[in-house]
């Protein structure tokens, strides 16, 4: 395995890592963990997200991990690219979510994955789980396709918001229930 394919490795290997996190860890797992309570009290409170500290450390601890397992199969180069593509994606990621809550898409087209993580936010948390793909869900059966989002009013980010009315750029994707 080449260096670049390493890299690449990781990077996917984030899109299932999250996922997976997402999926079994923040919604079907019974018991009380780090990952679960933060991730509900962000379902409780759209906008909050888990310090950037304990998110720190967390990633940290399985980077240290991974390390010591993957470098036994692929040797140490490779499996720095492979963690270099792991965490550069978890970084994207991490900008990636944050945005969604925050910031108005830079461009129309990146709304369908905002569509496909609000509609898991405000309409069923047992599906959609991906946040930076749509790939997992459809390879394990949680997708929803989605057209229009609607979202209840006292949790809509600001961005969405004019004169206290979706705006007009958005209609097409949002709306409030009733």
């Amino acid at each position: 395995m080449n260096i670049l394919l390493a890299f690449i490795s990781g990077v996917v290997f984030w899109t299932l890592l999250e996922y997976m996190l997402h999926r079994f860890l923040g919604h079907v797992h019974k018991g009380k963990n780090f990952f679960k309570s933060e991730h509900l009290t962000h379902h409780i409170k759209v906008n909050y997200f888990a310090p950037a500290s304990k998110k720190a450390m967390a990633a940290l601890v399985v980077t240290i991990i991974l390390f010591f397992v993957i470098q036994i199969f692929m040797g140490i180069l490779l499996t720095a690219a492979f963690l270099l593509g792991l965490i550069g994606m978890y970084l994207l990621y991490e900008m990636t979510h944050y945005r969604y809550h925050s910031k108005e898409p830079v461009a129309m087209p990146f709304i369908v994955l905002r569509k496909h993580h609000f509609y898991h936010h405000f309409h069923n948390p047992k599906t959609n789980f991906g946040v930076t793909t749509r790939f997992w869900d459809r390879m394990f059966g949680t997708f929803v396709r989605v057209e229009k989002v609607v979202i209840p009013k006292k949790f809509c980010m600001k961005w969405l918001l004019q004169d206290d009315l979706i705006k007009p750029a958005f209609s097409a994707h949002f709306r409030f229930n009733s």
